[in-house]
């Protein structure tokens, strides 16, 4: 375990279970990749970290228009700090183009490799929904975040990686009400490449598998029967599904050593 309270932290979620989310995250990520969030990741910052420090030293992290190596624990846009001009970069109102040429000048459409997203809905095919929720007239009856720049990025991104402190059939439904962030049917009939790869619940690690989500492992202390129970569509189901491994010994030394540097950082914002 980790001795800062909020590294790793997921509301509604235990430590235990939020460090084993994190570590299942992690190990997906590769060397010289980039990886870049939608709001309310904080978790999975800490999977992208926690994966530098252990076998991707080279893969950068995009906050705002800046992509980072390692993350650095001082003033940035989300801080009551304003010691360098770092958030002028983040915070400058800047066209949709615009964002992509600076943030990625020599290849503008290649915002991020990997991007991670949660939703109000998620649906058999990996598709999100932030929008709201449909009443029984067919109308929207629940009011939701809203997608902000999540479609963009998570069109321009090959690889999306979906998470999801809730295991439910409320939350994993077989269509989504609204489309946020496209699964891999709606990415296709569109022409655009790649598409989720992965999906990380309180209770399990599903992946895809012809366009379709399926069971890969279920965390420690549960069973594939309640992991069914708490899906509202059919997942694919292979001959062996594993238990999600536990941290390692090397994992929960770097989460520590995070939580440590993680401690001396500026106060977030309300």
């Amino acid at each position: 375990t980790t001795n800062h309270p909020s590294f790793p932290r997921i509301n509604g979620v235990d430590e235990a279970t939020a460090t084993l989310m994190v570590c299942a995250v992690a190990r997906e990520l590769r060397n010289g990749q980039v990886v870049a969030f939608g709001l309310n990741a904080d978790s999975m910052l800490s999977a992208a970290m926690l994966a530098q420090q252990l076998h991707a030293p080279d893969l950068q992290i995009r906050h705002g228009l800046r992509a980072e190596r390692g993350m650095v624990f001082g003033a940035a846009a989300w801080t009551d700090q304003r010691k360098d001009d770092s958030w002028r970069q983040v915070e400058y109102l800047e066209t949709h183009d615009g964002i992509l040429r600076t943030a990625n000048p020599d290849s503008p459409m290649r915002f991020c490799d990997v991007f991670f997203v949660g939703g109000m809905q998620i649906d058999l095919e990996g598709s999100t929904n932030l929008i709201g929720l449909k009443g029984s007239d067919g109308q929207l009856s629940v009011r939701g975040p809203g997608s902000i720049g999540t479609t963009s990025i998570g069109t321009l991104a090959s690889n999306v990686i979906l998470f999801s402190p809730e295991h439910s059939p409320r939350r994993f439904v077989e269509t989504v009400d609204f489309v946020s962030v496209p699964g891999w049917k709606r990415r296709s009939s569109v022409g655009l490449e790649g598409g989720p790869n992965l999906c990380v619940t309180s209770k399990a690690v599903m992946d895809f598998k012809n366009e379709r989500m399926r069971l890969r492992s279920v965390h420690p202390g549960l069973t594939v029967e309640d992991i069914v129970e708490s899906t509202g569509f059919p997942l694919l189901l292979p001959d062996n599904v594993q238990t999600t491994p536990p941290p390692s010994k090397a994992e929960q030394h770097a989460l520590s050593y995070l939580a440590n540097r993680a401690s001396n950082s500026p106060a977030i914002r309300p």
